[in-house]
């Protein structure tokens, strides 16, 4: 499974490949970015970390959503 971040950078929030400095998105607002990055991962299986304006990771989502493991017990 890839993992993805969601950061803010200077004036913007992207989304980032783990491991990798380019931006894959951009975009104006954490809503924005947040709904552009449900679209690129329709066709994906991967992990996507959403972080705070400090860095702090916020949430984490998994695409596709079925693949979510909060539905398991544990």
């Amino acid at each position: 499974m890839e993992n993805y971040h969601i950061t803010h950078d200077d004036d913007r929030w992207v989304l980032r490949e783990e491991g990798d400095k380019r931006a894959l998105l951009e975009a104006a607002t954490k809503e924005d970015i947040i709904n552009e990055t449900r679209d690129y991962m329709k066709l994906r299986t991967a992990s996507v970390k959403i972080h705070t304006l400090d860095g702090k990771i916020e949430e984490e989502r998994t695409y596709p959503r079925d693949q979510d493991p909060r539905a398991t017990k544990g």
